[in-house]
């Protein structure tokens, strides 16, 4: 399982079953804060895994996400 993680406030915004699902779920809430509070808007966010604890590595979530895209 892997959760999203709002670091700019702390809060989880979602929870996945795989790493794609989590990217997937980043990239819809990066699009979405910036419909709604314009272009330059951006929340950090996180992928952390929840059977070890441990954040995804950031060059693996740009991998994936240029997979996607």
């Amino acid at each position: 399982m892997f959760k999203l993680i709002d670091t700019f406030n702390n809060t989880r915004i979602s929870q996945h079953r795989t790493l794609e699902a989590a990217v997937k779920a980043d990239i819809k809430h990066g699009k979405a804060v910036r419909r709604n509070n314009g272009q330059n808007s951006y929340i950090p966010t996180k992928i952390v895994n929840t059977e070890t604890g441990e954040t995804v590595d950031h060059d693996q979530v740009l991998r994936l996400r240029s997979t996607l895209a």
